[in-house]
């Protein structure tokens, strides 16, 4: 193996690893910790939004710290000013009669920027973050200053709906809309959450921001090379979903440098494997979630992805379906035929899938796993 492909397997492995490390850290919170790496790959900015108390913030430090990248964080109000944002003015060089500014620690030379209430933020805030997010540059006064900042994180309560803020949301591509767990899960929230409480102390890096840098260079490079070959793939999906849920041509174009990072990230080396038609269109798929406009679109989105499901795993969930309703209904021998058929259609599912769609479908299949296992509990018990 060539040393530069040895340097990148490498990368991506230890990647993968601070994925893992995040998904076993946090509870239900798959999304949010795909998409934060899939933004950090891409070089692209990524906004959750959610109430407080989702563990925003808490994702995005642990995140730095395992990659021990530099981050910076301000909770943003109409009263935040300039300085607690690019950093003050050096009073030594104003007596000089020179107006410059101390940049440490401020975003300029953070390499994760976490923006909290992002939408709250005065005018002049709003018009310096556009250049950072959209150039990674700050006009200050006379002179363009590079920031270092390699993803900016927003974090927001609301979807705003005023027209000046529609600029601003439109440089966050990548979304997650995020929710308080369900009643009926606060046992494994809290154990789950006491946990995370003494891990976060505990963190050490296990990958680098070079790691980092390293992949994206790899995707860019990959998607230039093959973009034919992936656009002929990928461009119907997404002209198809864009007839229900509408993407700007600027995020349309870099789908498939989303696409790559998402492979990537469930173990997929892009650099030695031969482009696969059904893997690049199961990654376009998973990746279109993260590209609506609001939490509305997520029904829309849940049902143009259940129609482009493998069938096999279309027609498990109507059995499983079908089974729910004949117990509801207290049919029991049907709904029993139903739970047996679903049982071998998963055992045949498994046997006939290659190891890689497996585990692109892991959490679909889990979860029809887990609704199979309550509906034989249902059906158990309606036939007492």
């Amino acid at each position: 193996m060539p040393l530069g492909t040895c340097i990148n397997v490498e990368a991506f492995e230890r990647i993968r690893n601070v994925y893992a490390k995040l998904n076993s850290m946090f509870y239900k919170y798959e999304d949010e910790v795909l998409g934060s790496l899939m933004a950090t790959l891409s070089r692209e900015n990524y906004l959750l939004v959610g109430p407080p108390g989702t563990a925003k913030t808490t994702l995005v430090y642990a995140l730095s710290k395992f990659l021990n990248a530099k981050w910076f964080y301000r909770q943003l109000t109409k009263f935040t000013d300039l300085e607690e944002i690019l950093g003050p003015i050096n009073i030594a060089k104003l007596l000089d009669g020179k107006v410059e500014r101390i940049y440490t620690n401020s975003i300029v030379e953070s390499e994760f920027a976490l923006l909290d209430e992002i939408f709250n933020a005065s005018s002049a805030i709003l018009n310096t973050l556009l250049s950072i997010l959209n150039e990674r540059v700050v006009y200050d006064g006379d002179k363009v200053v590079p920031v270092k900042t390699w993803t900016v994180f927003g974090a927001t309560n609301r979807i705003p709906d005023e027209e000046e803020l529609q600029a601003l949301y439109d440089r966050f591509p990548l979304r997650v809309f995020t929710e308080w767990v369900s009643p009926d899960e606060t046992e494994p929230l809290i154990i789950k959450g006491w946990e995370l409480r003494a891990e976060l102390e505990r963190i050490e890096p296990v990958a680098t921001m070079d790691d980092v840098q390293t992949a994206n260079k790899v995707i860019i490079q990959y998607v230039h090379d093959h973009i034919r070959d992936i656009s002929k793939v990928i461009s119907p999906i997404i002209s198809n979903y864009v007839e229900h849920i509408p993407i700007s041509n600027r995020t349309r174009v870099k789908v498939p440098m989303y696409v790559m990072t998402y492979l990537i990230l469930n173990g997929i080396d892009i650099t030695t494997a031969e482009i696969n038609p059904v893997i690049l269109r199961v990654g376009t798929i998973k990746v279109l979630k993260y590209l609506v406009n609001n939490k509305d679109q997520l029904n829309d989105y849940s049902s143009f992805a259940t129609v482009h499901m493998p069938e096999d795993l279309l027609r498990l969930s109507e059995l499983l379906s079908e089974a729910k309703a004949l117990i509801n209904n207290e049919v029991y021998n049907e709904a029993r035929e139903r739970i047996r058929n679903a049982k071998e259609l998963l055992s045949q599912l498994r046997s006939k899938w290659d190891a890689v769609t497996l585990r692109l479908y892991s959490n679909e299949i889990s979860e029809m796993e887990d609704l199979l296992k309550r509906l034989e509990e249902a059906l158990e018990q309606g036939r007492r």
